[in-house]
């Protein structure tokens, strides 16, 4: 234009570029905007999810438990496309299923939660929550509140002792108890064999300050039998389910029930989740009937 500011033009021209720019970055899916999914996840299945993005491209690898022979194990391949992965699943021979299907999953939270929007083939999952690349060690002692959202209390097993405190038998370390027998004090001996057999160094908790449901973890891992003179009572965590009977819900396989948690279906789903992940097999007793302490292995 004849007269014009070429400065001025130029300028202007560069506004609206910028601005058109803003628009369009503005008009893509937060969800979307993440451009990488890879890391390790959680599942309510009770799963660990390894996945890798390249590109538009996921996979995973998933299982639950960390044995030799998981409850399943599974692998994933899709693509994302719209804020969206559409892909197939399907178990692999490691694990003891054996299904397929399809899944359409939903990106959320800035690529930090995934939600089955569809899924075929039985699959159980339905909400990935992106775990921390790595989590601080506890304290010894110290309560805490792992990334899958379980509540436990770190001991050293190499520092527990047998003590009769006020006339009552407990296992203690240092000035701290940690289980009551009250006099039954050949059962203290036998879940302090119990510990020390299998490393446990951790005591779990579903539902504090009066738990439902209780479990100990091991240094190893998961604690791993058989122990000689064991009482235990063998279980499929492929089979069990929830179920509410007589107006209390209870963790059952079949028509037998398993642990029960009275009007908290919450904590019942919370502990199936927890039984399904580590691919717990046996439940434990000291001192039936009325049994101080209890345990699941594998």
């Amino acid at each position: 234009m004849i007269g014009s500011d070429p400065i001025k033009t130029v300028l202007t021209r560069r506004i609206k570029a910028l601005l058109y720019a803003v628009l369009i970055l503005a008009a893509v899916p937060v969800s979307a905007a993440r451009t990488d999914l890879t890391g390790r996840w959680s599942c309510n299945d009770g799963g660990t999810y390894y996945l890798r993005q390249t590109g538009s491209t996921v996979h995973w690898y998933g299982e639950a438990g960390t044995g030799r022979q998981p409850a399943w194990a599974r692998v994933f391949s899709g693509r994302i496309a719209d804020g969206r992965i559409n892909g197939r699943w399907t178990d692999v021979p490691k694990g003891r299923s054996a299904g397929s299907g399809s899944l359409v999953l939903v990106i959320e939270k800035q690529g930090t939660v995934l939600r089955a929007l569809e899924k075929t083939g039985g699959f159980g999952g339905s909400r990935w929550v992106r775990q921390p690349a790595e989590a601080a060690a506890p304290r010894r002692f110290q309560q805490s509140q792992t990334s899958e959202g379980e509540d436990c209390v770190n001991f050293d097993p190499a520092a527990i002792r047998l003590r009769q405190v006020n006339g009552r038998w407990k296992l203690v370390e240092g000035s701290r108890w940690l289980f009551d027998f009250g006099t039954d004090r050949a059962a203290a001996q036998m879940a302090l064999q119990v510990i020390e057999r299998y490393r446990m160094n951790r005591s779990c908790f579903v539902g504090r300050p009066d738990p439902s449901f209780t479990y100990l973890l091991a240094k190893g891992g998961i604690p791993a039998g058989p122990m000689a003179g064991e009482d235990c009572l063998a279980f499929d965590p492929l089979r069990i389910r929830v179920s509410k009977i007589q107006k209390r819900w209870k963790i059952v396989e079949g028509r037998h029930w398993l642990f029960d948690f009275g009007k908290n279906e919450g904590e019942a789903r919370h502990a199936l989740a927890i039984i399904k992940r580590y691919g717990f097999t046996r439940s434990c007793f000291v001192g039936r009937p009325k049994a101080e302490f209890t345990y699941l292995r594998r």
